[in-house]
């Protein structure tokens, strides 16, 4: 059976996934991870060699 509100329109995919709370939490856990890791290997990679 497919899901629709009283008037008869299906969602959007935008909605459906905005109202996923398992995607909302893997997406708030993932994003900071991906980030702050790349910018942990670019601050690593920048740094200068010791003399």
């Amino acid at each position: 059976m497919s899901e629709s509100n009283p008037n008869g329109v299906n969602p959007h995919f935008m909605q459906k996934a905005l109202d996923n709370q398992w995607l909302m939490l893997a997406l708030a856990v993932l994003v900071p991870l991906v980030l702050y890791t790349l910018w942990g290997l670019w601050d690593i990679i920048n740094v200068p060699p010791a003399p």
